[in-house]
């Protein structure tokens, strides 16, 4: 073996250690799709609201008095 197949070895070994135990179904996967989601949330909010009026994306509707 050589120097590289040596740290190859270190990096998988640190790799499971790291993430050998996490229960892909039960853990990673709905920790995944509620970031997504609440990124999801913030994008929606920022261009349909005040944000998007503030950063020009929609126009502001005055009301005729």
């Amino acid at each position: 073996m050589n120097f590289a197949d040596n740290w190859a070895r270190v990096f998988v070994v640190i790799t499971f250690l790291g993430f050998g135990e996490a229960q892909i179904i039960g853990g990673i996967v709905p920790n995944l799709i509620a970031f997504g989601l609440f990124f999801g949330a913030i994008g929606y909010f920022a261009l349909t609201g005040k944000m998007a009026e503030i950063f020009g994306l929609k126009e502001i509707k005055m009301s005729e008095k």
